[in-house]
């Protein structure tokens, strides 16, 4: 009988115990969802491959070929020098053939009493670095690349001595508009430009 009693008495026990709660289920850990951003990160990269060596040889070219006219430019380079007088005795000889009156000194060029001072922003010397660092970080031969800097830099310079006719006209008729013509309408424009050429290189000669 008393072993009976005992048992029961260990049932009840037994049986008025409370459950213990589920413990909640665990949350991943911050070093496997970092992982899995590290290979996402990685699958874009080996797809994208091709486009971010480009964009980082471009941008390594255009570096490059800044240090290198800013050292010529601190050192007063006759390069330079020389670019800026044969741009404006250039831009003199078209208005002196239209019948104007021409005043050249050096890179400066008066014409019809309207001066300008032809600086190295006036020569397409940026945008011709940009469109060199376009054209050397493609993928393509030697020989495309050789053909795409001899026809592009031609084609800049002489694009860039039709913008410096057009502001010349809009200071001799508009002397209003010559900042936003020259600051902002042809600056943009040239970036048109550059592009134009790269995609006509593309098309004609990389193809």
């Amino acid at each position: 009988m008393r072993k009976d009693v005992k048992s029961r008495g260990k049932q009840r026990t037994s049986a008025g115990k409370r459950p213990k709660p589920a413990e909640p289920a665990a949350q991943p850990c911050l070093r496997a969802q970092w992982q899995q951003i590290l290979t996402t990160l990685r699958a874009k990269v080996r797809a994208n491959r091709e486009a971010i060596t480009y964009v980082s040889l471009f941008l390594t070219l255009c570096i490059a070929f800044y240090l290198l006219y800013y050292y010529l430019a601190v050192h007063h380079s006759p390069i330079l020098t020389a670019l800026n007088t044969n741009t404006a005795q250039i831009l003199g000889a078209i208005f002196a053939a239209s019948g104007a009156s021409v005043v050249r000194n050096g890179a400066v060029v008066t014409i019809d009493g309207f001066a300008l001072e032809i600086i190295d922003e006036c020569t397409a010397v940026f945008s011709s670095i940009v469109y060199c660092a376009c054209i050397l970080a493609y993928p393509t031969t030697a020989r495309n690349k050789g053909l795409g800097i001899a026809f592009g830099i031609p084609a800049l310079y002489t694009i860039n001595i039709l913008r410096l006719v057009v502001i010349t006209f809009v200071g001799l008729s508009a002397p209003h508009l010559f900042e936003f013509v020259h600051v902002y309408l042809w600056q943009a424009s040239f970036i048109i430009f550059v592009v134009i050429i790269f995609l006509l290189w593309l098309k004609l000669i990389v193809k």
